[in-house]
């Protein structure tokens, strides 16, 4: 029946045969168009991902130069601020030296003519610390009338010197050590000892009449750098400043004097 069925078959002319041929060759023709056509789709992803790469990467490098250039316009503004506080710090000490060599000059100049003051303590004492502590002291409610003592020692049992203070005032119900620094730069050294003082102080209380008083701690100097003068707040002391002839005292709001 195979046979029977290959001989029923009908045998396509030659225009059927070409026919078919064109319709192959038509169909390869349009399957490689259609390649042709993916792969240029596909080379025009490609190059669009390129590009877009290409701008992202240009965008963040130009982001990246802009954040430089403000790093390096800050730092340059930081170090521009910088040496500006250097110079005024520099202007600021030379005033300073220059303010405290006048003073100098003025003690020596009245040295010679009171024949001599002594130590520079003793200088500091009549004219930095002297004239306006009273007045200092009573603009924040302490009232003394005068200096009671430069210069008070204490001694022990056998007559040594054990401690000594270079003004003292005191009232009825107050006690004030003021030791005297010409320029305070070590703190842990000057508090320290002044602060052993005021315990010796307390010591000594009844021998020297300053029972049930309050005994307070001051330090007075002619320049005062900030980390001293913030120590010498934060141990409980007052601070007396030159400030021209005279002193001043700023007290801190909240500071609470400590007492002995």
């Amino acid at each position: 029946m195979a046979a029977t069925a290959t001989a029923e078959r009908p045998v396509p002319t030659p225009e059927e045969v070409w026919a078919t041929l064109d319709r192959v060759a038509r169909y390869h023709e349009e399957t490689a168009k259609l390649q042709q056509e993916n792969e240029r789709r596909w080379k025009e992803g490609i190059a669009r991902r390129e590009a877009e790469e290409a701008k992202r990467r240009k965008e963040e490098a130009e982001r990246e130069a802009e954040r430089e250039a403000k790093r390096q316009a800050e730092d340059a503004k930081r170090r521009e601020e910088e040496a500006e506080r250097h110079r005024k710090s520099e202007l600021e000490l030379e005033r300073l030296l220059k303010l405290f060599g006048e003073t100098d000059r003025k003690i020596r100049e009245n040295d010679k003519r009171v024949g001599g003051l002594g130590r520079s303590y003793g200088k500091l004492v009549e004219h930095l610390v002297g004239p306006g502590i009273i007045k200092r002291f009573g603009e924040h409610g302490y009232r003394f009338d005068g200096i009671k003592k430069r210069r008070h020692k204490l001694y022990d049992d056998d007559g040594n010197t054990e401690t000594d203070i270079d003004v003292l005032l005191e009232n009825d119900d107050t006690v004030i050590a003021v030791e005297v620094k010409s320029r305070p730069d070590k703190e842990e050294e000057y508090l320290g000892r002044h602060l052993a003082r005021l315990e010796i102080m307390r010591a000594h209380g009844v021998e020297e009449g300053w029972e049930g008083k309050r005994i307070l701690g001051a330090i007075a100097g002619a320049i005062f750098e900030t980390p001293i003068r913030n120590a010498t707040l934060k141990a409980g002391l007052f601070v007396i400043e030159q400030s021209g002839e005279t002193m001043k005292m700023e007290i801190p709001e909240g500071f609470v004097p400590r007492e002995w």
